[in-house]
């Protein structure tokens, strides 16, 4: 059992080298929010399915919207990737990826079902596989007491996980 949480600030390039490092890994389930041609995507990590979460059309789109600061995401982009993602947590991957808890999170929206659920699976020292959540920096403490984290381990580079 291992929850990790990889955190660094804001536009660092959490995501980016979060997806390098997935490619190299076997046993790898969960999902990725990538930048692709200007807008925010979905990636499946393990059907490689990639699929629209950000709204660019605010004004014209005529489904429900999930919005924080200046950004407005697909409300069923989110419900897809949390089914999909609980779903997971059935398959006992080596690694269950969960790229990003953050401030729709703290408000128990976003990701929130599937992180709560996967923490509460993998918060666990019986349980076996990892789970880890990209978390900007400034929020990282907030994540781990709202989600109740009892254990967790911070990196800052990808390169601090073994095998």
């Amino acid at each position: 059992m291992s929850i990790i949480l990889f955190s660094r600030p804001v536009h660092s390039g959490k995501t980016t080298e979060l997806l390098h490092w997935c490619n190299r890994q076997k046993n790898i389930e969960g999902i990725l929010m990538p930048d692709m041609n200007g807008s925010r995507k979905i990636l499946n990590l393990k059907t490689e399915e990639v699929f629209d979460i950000e709204c660019t059309s605010v004004e014209t789109s005529l489904e429900p919207l999930t919005s924080v600061g200046k950004f407005h995401f697909y409300t069923s982009a989110f419900e897809k990737a949390n089914t999909m993602l609980i779903g997971t947590l059935e398959h006992d991957p080596r690694w269950l990826v969960i790229d990003e808890a953050g401030k729709l999170e703290l408000e128990g929206k976003g990701f929130y079902p599937a992180i709560a659920k996967a923490v509460s699976v993998y918060d666990n020292e019986a349980k076996t596989g990892n789970l880890l959540v990209t978390v900007r920096e400034s929020l990282c403490s907030n994540v781990i007491a709202f989600f109740g984290i009892n254990r967790c381990r911070i990196i800052h580079r990808l390169e601090e996980l073994t095998g």
